[in-house]
This record gives structure tokens, sequence and C-alpha cells, in this order.
């Protein structure tokens, strides 16, 4: 990384500009930590340095905003140099208008420094930065610095989290201020920094912060103030919005624990970190997921004659939340199905786990009805359930259902072949022995395959012997 800045500050000497490493960048040399993208600032025209670094590194010059001159070069290695001109006429301008005092700091890479361990007498820090970071303490730039961006609200609490910093309480203010005018910001900006605050992996404790102090899930999630309203019995002693808070905070216990938990916890942490959108994981839209899981039961609460309240229909319910969340923060068409799919299914593995049979066709079902998703939603499952018993003081109960979701994660991914059996018929087959093309055929296959899970089919023979069996009872006459 030092030789890369080296070259970058030899590209600016050369040619007579001044270049700086600033904001984040700066931040995590401090910090001790390796940045992988860096942020350059100039003053004036930046295009012509940023070309010249690019053809020095071979990488590729792209414009990200032509009128704010932003302006990055993507390596052969993928790593991002962004280049902007000053927002201000000097550096010290620009970095007085930066969020953070932590991320106003800068290096001046056109003085070529020597070595590394040299940077602090070169640092430039009109904010105090560097006494902040040493602190721990997150510190607006000023009064107006969240006003500037409003985004900046969301950007704080996370960065709070990233680094373990604790929020001033002057500028805690300013974040919760903020807060109430996030709706103004564009919704591809919220969800990637909020997409980034979950994807760190324990942030339970400022998700809970954020709510009680700064009102965040106020603006954000739809239908959050009637959860906080809703009251539950029986098995549930707390309101709907603090069980989904308990939710998340169980679903982070459960994920940092399962690689000592369950021989196949490394896979299913592995499966969390697959990709939907624009370099965006599964894992971030579970944690969402937990706390949108219930959403839908203010709108069927019904209180019966024994007196417990009902929420039957309540996934469902939840669905029309799910899509202004979703397009309320323009996620992509795979995030709003992915967020949907866990709203909708989230009760199913519970719904298996009492009917109490667990025979290969009944886990066959529910593998299908599951589908990709199927540790997504065991996970999911497992978070609620623990919740709930963890906040009746319950908790010992919970350990059958804990020992079936982790039997059921382990076959997901021991045997993954064996839900799916090779099918002894194909759709021409069925046509050949008479079933007329349409949707009867694709039933016709799908029954043969429980057949064949449930063992009852076992050759060709049989399962023609089969088909023809229960032509009688289809609707659909044969030919």
């Amino acid at each position: 990384m030092w030789e890369l800045l080296k070259c970058i500050g030899r590209c600016a000497a050369q040619s007579g500009r001044q270049v700086y490493l600033v904001g984040g960048a700066v931040r995590d040399f401090l910090l001790g930590l390796a940045p992988v993208d860096l942020d350059l600032a100039a003053a004036g025209n930046i295009y012509p340095l940023a070309r010249q670094v690019a053809e020095k590194l071979q990488g590729r010059l792209f414009t990200l905003d032509q009128e704010r001159q932003m302006l990055r070069v993507v390596l052969p290695d993928r790593r991002h140099l962004d280049f902007s001109s000053f927002r201000g006429l000097t550096i010290e301008e620009d970095l007085r208008a930066r969020d953070f005092t932590v991320n106003a700091l800068a290096l001046p890479l056109h003085l070529e420094l020597a070595h590394e361990n040299n940077i602090f007498q070169h640092l430039l820090d009109p904010t105090g930065g560097y006494r902040d970071i040493t602190l721990g303490l997150l510190r607006a730039t000023g009064p107006y610095a969240v006003k500037a961006d409003y985004l900046r609200a969301l950007r704080g609490i996370r960065l709070a989290a990233q680094l373990g910093f604790v929020i001033v309480p002057e500028t805690a203010v300013l974040l919760k201020q903020g807060c109430r005018h996030l709706g103004t910001v564009a919704g591809e900006r919220i969800w990637q920094e909020l997409t980034a605050f979950f994807s760190l992996p324990a942030v339970y404790a400022w998700v809970e912060y954020a709510d009680r102090e700064l009102n965040l899930w106020q603006a954000l999630l739809p239908g959050r103030a009637r959860m906080a309203t809703t009251q539950q019995n029986y098995y549930h002693t707390e309101n709907v919005w603090r069980h989904s808070l308990r939710t998340f905070y169980c679903l982070e216990v459960i994920l940092r624990e399962l690689p000592a938990s369950l021989l196949a916890g490394q896979q299913a942490l592995a499966v969390l970190q697959q990709c939907l959108a624009g370099g965006r994981t599964r894992l971030p839209l579970l944690k969402l997921a937990a706390l949108l899981h219930d959403v839908g039961k203010p709108d069927t609460a019904v209180t019966l004659s024994s007196g417990r309240i009902s929420f039957r229909g309540h996934p469902q319910a939840g669905l029309p939340y799910v899509r202004a969340m979703a397009e309320q923060c323009k996620m992509s068409r795979a995030e709003q199905q992915y967020l949907s799919t866990l709203v909708l299914l989230h009760m199913q593995p519970l719904h298996f786990y009492t009917k109490g049979d667990y025979a290969d066709l009944s886990l066959y079902r529910l593998f299908v009805s599951l589908g990709d998703y199927t540790p997504d939603l065991l996970l999911l499952s497992l978070a609620d359930l623990t919740a709930t018993y963890t906040a009746g003081e319950r908790l010992s109960e919970l350990t059958p259902y804990r020992q079936l979701i982790f039997d059921l994660l382990q076959q997901h991914f021991a045997q993954p072949n064996k839900f799916k059996p090779q099918p002894l018929l194909s759709g021409r087959d069925l046509l050949a022995l008479g079933v007329k093309q349409g949707p009867l055929v694709g039933k016709l296959l799908q029954q043969l395959t429980e057949a064949q899970v449930a063992g009852e089919i076992k050759t060709v023979d049989q399962a023609k012997s089969w088909v023809k069996g229960n032509l009688s009872s289809c609707r659909e006459p044969i030919d």
C-alpha cells in the first residue's frame, strides 16, 4: 500500500500538482489498519492527474460525477482510487466540510513521504480528528455537518459501530435531528449505508441505541410505530417491536456461535456471504428480516374469546411493508424477492416442528417450500423462537427445536441430493402414457417425485404403473 501511495505522490510531483490522501484511508492508517480503497483530493481540474495515475498503474479511469469532478481509477487488483476536487479553495476548507473529525484528515502525497513512520509530522488535522481517534470518540466536524448531508446521520451510527467509538453527546443530538430528514435522501444511498451497517458482525447494541436515542427505525422502517404498540401474550411477553429487536440480537448470537455449534456452520455462514446484487450479500438482508418478520402482526391482531391474541396470516400481511421498504430503498428485484420470501415463510420451520412428522416425505416438502433460502429461513426461525423463549425465561424448552434446526442445516449441506432423486420419468414419458399436455403433467411429475422420496417407487416400471393407477383420480382425462 505504501508503495502505491508513493507512486501517486511521484505522479503529482512530476506534474507540479498537490494531491492528498484524505478521509477514511488516513483514519485507518492511524488505527493500524490497511485501507482497501483510497480517496484522493486535489485542487482544480483533477482529470490530468487521475489519467496519469491510471496510465502509470495500468488502471481504468471512470467518471463518477462530472459536475462535482469525481473520478475513479480501478486498478488491476480491483482496488479503487477515487479522485475529487477540493470542497472549497484549500485542503483545509475541504477537510472542515467533511462529516466527522476522524475522517477530516489528510496526508500530502506530493511531498513524497520517505516512510510511513513519518506521516504524523505531515498530517493535516484541522478539526482534532487524531485526538478523537486516540480517545475513541466520534464527533461531527461542526454544527452543520449533518445538515449538509442527512445521510451522515446513518453513516455516523455505522462508523461508531465499525470503529467501536463513542458518539459524543453534541453529535448524538445532530444525528437525531438528521434521522428525521432521512426521507429526503436518495433511497439508493440509504440502502448502501444500511447494508454496510448490517454487514458488520455484532451491531445489535447500536441498532438498539439508534432506536432508543435517535429514533432511526421510526424513520426508516414502515410499520415500526404500530409494532411498538401491538402487545402479545401466550408465549410472547413483549410487544411486537421489542420481540423483533430481540430476534435481531439472537440472530447475531447464533451466527457468532454457529461454527462451534454445527459441523456445517462455516458452510451456512458462507451462504450468507453470497452476493445478491451490487456487491451486497444476503447477510444484511437476513438481519433486516429479523426486524421485519412480524411487521404484519398489527394488521392481523384478533383477541379470541379465550383472551389470547391471534395473528393468523401475519406473514402474508407483512409483504406490503416489505414492498414499501424495498421501494423506499430502491432495492434490486433479487433483494426484494429474498426479503419477501423470508418474511412470508419464516413460520414454516416452526409449523414443521409442531406437526412432529419428520419422515423423508415431510422433510422433502419442507425443503421444497423453503427453496434456495433454506439455511437463511432455518436460522431466522431459530432466532425468532429463541427470542420468544428468552423473553419468557423458558430457554430450557428451546433445546429440541434448536437441535432440529441444526439437524436440518446439517442435512441440507451434507446430503444436498437426498431429496432430489433422479427422475424416473420425463414429461415426454407421461405424454406417451396418454396424459394430456398441460398443468397435469407437472402435477404428476411432482407427485411422482414425492412417491420416490417416500420410497414407494424405485423403478421405471413401478413409476409407469403408478402413473396409470393415479390417472383415474385426476380431473383431466387421458386420450
